[in-house]
Formats: structure tokens, C-alpha cells, sequence
């Protein structure tokens, strides 16, 4: 996997797809083992409330579909879509809470939602929109399927420095090949941890009334093998960036972040800082 030459947003979407699909099953066990609190809080952030029609974008293996789904209860209502029919197979198996809304899935590309406008109480999106080949545009698709006075709500990884859950990794390949860097144009995994800049994309949306709110701890590992482990397994680009490493590269990065990783160490393993950045707003008019 290469990220040289002049970014081209089609052939990210595509390639996001394929790593996403092949990812799917490790990606799950690594969320359900990890983001069923942040799922939580994502949602209640999001202030979802009971009878609403949600729309779940992005949505992986299904865990913030479900916390919705139990939010807004069995009145209520979720669709959840994925690029990759992989993630939506994961999310239909997985089973749903009592009295949760029921959840349709759907496979969909957040650039052209084949949805009608105005038609969603709220729209959601964890770990989606930092990942989108044009994050604008797919928070201007996301906003345009929004009732007036409805909310949209993101959640996205924090600051590289902050997040070390990922960037411990992450770095460690840059450093390895510098030619993986993602080109001029591309999104990256931390495009909106910086203060002022989901605020900035919310508002270019047309959201108003916005508010934001960081999460940070820290995801404790027995060792900072199981970490590697983890975080090799269950990742989708960034897997597929350390496998395109030759042997020796993947050898390096390895030992590296092994060495990197153990300077976090307790009493009963490690603990590794993650930081999340979540953001709501409105959609003007009522």
C-alpha cells in the first residue's frame, strides 16, 4: 500500500472499502473489547432521545448502531450503512439489546447518500469522519439528510500527541518509509484534534449551536505485546500500511513501538493515553 502521488479521493474510497471489508471481523473484536464506554458517552453527548429516526454513518460493527438503538428505544428507529458490506455482516450478526429500536443496515458511500433530505431526527457518525476521502462533503451529505433542528454528532480521534492509542503505531511507520505519509489533500486520522477545527467543518455545514468535548484515558494492555497485537490485528489502513513494509521494515516498527509502548508501564501491564473529540450541532431551521 502506497500513499505516493497527488491524492485521489475515488481511488481512497475504494481502497477504503476493500481494507475495511478484509478488516472487519478483527476490527470488531478490537471495538467491542475497547469502545463500548466511548460508544456510550458518544451517544449521550449526542443527546439522542426516545421515538427518534437515526441514521448511523460509517458504522462499523454496529456498536454506536446499538447504543442508539437502545437510546431511542423500541419507538425509535436506527439505519446504519457502511462501505463495507464486511463491517455491515459483522453489525447484522451482533445481537441488540431489549427494547432497543430496530437497527436496518445498508451498504452506502456518506459522499452520495441515496437518502431523501430532511429525514433524520439525528445523524451519528463514530470514527467515521476523520477517515472520509472528503470529510466537507460528507458532513454537507450528512447535514442534508438532518430534519431542520435536527442534530448531527461526530465523534473522531483527538491530537497525534495526545493519541497515542494510534499514533504510537502510526508514527513509527512514517518514520520506517517516509513515502506512507499521507500526500497534500488526504485526510488523517487526526485532522480534527487540533481546538477550532471540527468547529470550523460543523459550521461550514451549515450546524449551528455547537459543542464539543474531549475524552481522554488511557486502554490498559497486559503487555506491550498484547498492545501490538491489538492494534496489528484489528486496524484497517494502518494494518494495511505496516504490511506493506518488506520484513525488515515490519521488524522495525515493531521492535520500535514494542520499546515505545513499555515506557507505559504499570503495576499489572501498560497503560496507553487515547484521546477522542466529540462534536454536535444543529441543523438551522425548525
Amino acid at each position: 500500500m502506497s500513499e505516493t502521488g497527488p491524492f485521489n479521493p475515488a481511488a481512497h474510497t475504494a481502497e477504503s472499502r476493500a481494507v475495511w471489508d478484509e478488516a472487519a471481523e478483527r476490527y470488531e473484536k478490537l471495538s467491542n473489547s475497547l469502545f463500548a464506554r466511548t460508544a456510550e458517552e458518544f451517544v449521550n453527548f449526542a443527546g439522542l432521545r426516545k421515538k427518534w429516526r437515526v441514521l448511523d454513518v460509517a458504522c462499523g460493527p454496529g456498536i454506536a448502531s446499538r447504543a442508539a438503538a437502545a437510546k431511542v428505544d423500541e419507538r425509535g428507529s436506527v439505519l446504519a450503512v457502511d462501505l463495507a458490506p464486511g463491517m455491515i455482516a459483522r453489525a447484522k450478526a451482533a445481537p441488540i439489546a431489549k427494547r432497543s429500536a430496530a437497527i436496518e443496515y445498508a451498504e452506502m458511500d456518506v459522499h452520495a447518500l441515496p437518502l431523501e433530505s430532511n429525514s433524520f431526527d439525528a445523524v451519528i457518525s463514530q470514527l467515521g469522519l476523520m477517515l472520509f476521502a472528503s470529510p466537507d462533503k460528507a458532513l454537507s451529505e450528512m447535514t442534508r439528510v438532518t430534519k431542520p433542528g435536527g442534530i448531527v454528532a461526530c465523534l473522531v480521534q483527538g491530537r497525534r500527541e495526545k493519541m497515542l492509542f494510534t499514533s504510537l503505531i502510526l508514527h513509527a511507520i512514517v518514520e520506517c518509509d517516509p513515502e506512507l505519509r499521507a500526500p497534500h489533500g488526504a485526510p488523517t486520522l487526526y485532522t480534527f484534534g487540533p481546538d477550532g477545527a471540527i468547529d470550523a467543518a460543523f459550521a461550514c455545514a451549515g450546524l449551528r449551536e455547537l459543542s464539543t468535548k474531549r475524552l481522554t484515558g488511557a486502554f490498559r494492555f497486559a503487555s506491550p505485546e498484547e498492545y501490538w497485537n491489538t492494534m496489528t490485528e484489528g486496524a484497517g489502513r494502518t494494518g494495511a500500511m505496516l504490511r506493506s513494509l518488506d520484513d525488515k521494515g515490519q521488524a522495525w516498527v515493531k521492535k520500535t513501538v514494542l520499546r515505545r509502548a513499555a515506557k507505559n508501564k504499570t503495576r499489572s501491564g501498560i497503560e496507553i493515553p487515547y484521546e477522542f473529540m466529540m462534536a454536535r450541532g444543529f441543523k438551522s431551521g425548525r
